[in-house]
């Protein structure tokens, strides 16, 4: 090297972006300063290597007169003596590797230039020095000792006898041995921590097939105890009597390597990410009809048992059959509240009432193997949560403590009235007697895409959502574990208080309430246009409406709006998602037609942007979510109606 002197660096690059980055990285490296020359083709990077004073030449194989290594070849044929260092868009080994051998000292993909400061500058100093080297032992071989020791890569030497004749300079501050403690040791002694028996048979290979050997990505220690990755190459050295001696060159590759990994990281999280938002759409697409299914089930279940509810045995099996439906319900919600397609809402209720009722539910989920208890505070503890979040915290925390319980155990859900901060706060806990967990693995336990399960069996996501939710909600988690000793989730929230009893909150009437507002002000009945294009979703609700309202059902859109326009309303009751004309667009046509018209709409799938949609500006009075039980339907509209005439 030139020390502080200047080096004229010649810079052979079409691309006005890269001539910019490749510039300022040199114009920013502070120990070895440059002084750079550019030329945009090969002719007038020849003409400028012509005109003499150029120390290295940084050449694009890409040019507009000359491509590939057909540039390589003219400028080393026109100036030998200069080092060139490659320059390409391509990480291509098998490139690289061709251009080392065409003549070139270093091989660099442009986009690591970015991403590493002082990559360029440090290859620029290697190649110089490459080069010299390369001349020196051609020149003199009494002048190899000291070029090895300059050279800013790692250059051991092992003789036929496994000796080690050569350690370097880099060598000795990367490991931390002193030359004076390996040369004249063999090699698969010395203190290296390394993969020694992967070097050896490096070199065996070495000098069997006399050809160099590369050694990609080989775990060491360095000298200060980090771990790291070598990129070794092992070269033969002829002599008269054949080759006796190997060459270990190599440089540390671990900020390479890691940049690697990261890449490989972010690159599965985005697949992740987009497996989720798979099942999130595969969610939303079967949710409207499963759910019109479900409804059916659950509307005509209602209808029978009210007229039969007097048997006993049939009381029962209906019964079943409902629990059966809503079961089925709660399912699709837990789907679409995983994948964050359903819109969150906020609700006060006894927090007691809500484990119980899914009590059956985690029985199926945690499996024969695993003994549910649940200790529930006796005083009712009201809370303000979405049910549905509350339902995928829980459902995602005894997930994961069933998989924590492999041979079986107890998983054990209890509440109690805490204080935090002299606030009153309720506590859910979660308790398993699982295998718990290693301290280290608690610091990233709430991480997206931490997963302590084996490959396939989990998204990483579970608790990082507990976690979102819990924040949400304006709550607070906190984790007790230890090996062994099983874990404990604690998950505290604000204790609410309410005006009537909380038991009130949940119940929804056994039976429709009295058709006070069944008529208009005439005395006639109140006309109400039911549209869905589901037949048997129409059927139901005609069934549960007819006796107190005029009804008349349309299975379209259009169907719908040709109604309107011969007849008059008090409400239009229709589906949001309908093949043709879904509900945004016939709410639409139909306030129009009608400006006064009282539209409530239903939906088996609704998610946060469908939501503000019907809200804002559609006039939208009410939304009823699939399945619903008859008297939801009859007290929404009858409700609505009041209101409305009032």
């Amino acid at each position: 090297m030139k020390g502080s002197a200047s080096l004229n660096i010649l810079l052979i690059e079409d691309s006005a972006k890269d001539l910019q980055t490749l510039t300022k990285a040199l114009a920013e490296e502070p120990d070895s300063p440059f002084t750079v020359q550019t030329a945009e083709t090969l002719y007038d990077g020849l003409e400028a290597l012509s005109k003499g004073g150029i120390d290295l030449v940084l050449l694009d194989l890409m040019l507009p007169d000359s491509d590939g290594l057909a540039s390589l070849e003219k400028v080393r044929e026109h100036s030998p003596h200069i080092p060139i260092v490659v320059l390409t868009a391509s990480d291509d080994r098998s490139l690289a590797a061709q251009s080392l051998q065409k003549g070139a000292q270093d091989y660099l993909v442009k986009g690591y230039v970015q991403v590493y400061r002082d990559l360029l500058g440090r290859s620029i100093r290697y190649a110089i020095e490459r080069q010299r080297a390369e001349e020196a032992v051609t020149a003199a071989h009494e002048q190899r000792e000291q070029l090895f020791f300059s050279i800013p890569s790692i250059l051991i030497g092992v003789d036929d006898a496994g000796l080690v004749t050569h350690w370097n300079g880099i060598a000795e501050s990367m490991f931390g041995i002193p030359a004076a403690q390996m040369l004249g040791r063999p090699l698969d002694r010395c203190p290296l921590q390394w993969d020694t028996a992967r070097v050896l048979k490096g070199i065996s290979d070495c000098r069997s097939g006399n050809h160099a050997v590369e050694l990609d990505d080989m775990k060491f220690r360095r000298a200060g105890g980090q771990e790291g990755f070598l990129g070794l190459t092992i070269i033969p050295v002829k002599t008269a009597g054949g080759p006796s001696t190997v060459l270990l060159f190599g440089a540390d590759v671990t900020e390479r390597k890691w940049a690697e990994q990261e890449r490989a990281r972010l690159q599965g999280e985005l697949l992740q990410a987009q497996k989720m938002e798979t099942i999130g759409r595969f969610a939303g697409g079967i949710a409207h009809d499963f759910n019109n299914y479900l409804q059916v089930i659950l509307g005509f279940g209602w209808i029978i048992r009210s007229k039969h509810g007097k048997e006993p045995e049939i009381l029962k099996d209906f019964e079943e059959i409902l629990h059966a439906a809503e079961s089925a319900s709660g399912m699709v919600r837990q789907l679409l509240a995983f994948s964050r397609r359903q819109p969150l809402k906020p609700q006060l209720f006894d927090i007691n009432r809500v484990i119980k009722r899914m009590e059956r539910l985690l029985g199926q989920v945690i499996g024969q193997t695993i003994r549910l208890q649940l200790q529930l505070d006796a005083a009712p503890l009201i809370v303000k949560l979405d049910p549905t979040g509350l339902e995928q915290i829980v459902m995602n925390l005894c997930s994961n403590a069933r998989d924590s319980m492999p041979n079986g155990g107890t998983l054990t859900l209890s509440t109690s009235r805490v204080m935090r901060d002299v606030a009153p706060y309720v506590r859910l806990s979660v308790i398993d007697t699982g295998v718990g967990m290693e301290p280290e693995l608690v610091e990233h336990i709430f991480e997206p895409f931490f997963t302590t399960k084996e490959r396939g069996r989990g998204t990483g996501l579970g608790l990082a959502v507990v976690h979102g939710l819990v924040e949400q909600h304006e709550g607070h988690i906190t984790l007790e574990t230890a090996p062994g000793k099983g874990t404990t989730f604690h998950l505290d929230f604000p204790l609410q208080q309410l005006k009537e009893p909380a038991a009130a909150i949940e119940e929804q009437p056994s039976e429709p309430p009295a058709e006070a507002s069944a008529e208009s002000s005439n005395g006639s009945r109140r006309r109400i246009l039911l549209v869905d294009d589901d037949p048997s979703v129409r059927m139901l609700c005609e069934r549960i409406l007819n006796g107190a309202y005029a009804v008349t059902a349309a299975a379209s859109g259009s169907e719908a709006l040709q109604a309107l326009q011969k007849d008059g309303f008090d409400m239009l009751l229709t589906d949001i998602k309908m093949p043709e004309m879904d509900g945004f667009a016939l709410i639409e046509q139909a306030k129009k037609l009608k400006p006064n018209l009282l539209v409530v709409a239903m939906t088996g799938f609704l998610t946060r942007e469908m939501e503000q949609r019907l809200i804002s500006g559609n006039g939208v009075f009410e939304v009823i979510r699939k399945p619903f039980t008859p008297p939801t339907v009859r007290v929404v509209v009858d409700r609505c109606l009041t209101q409305a005439r009032s």
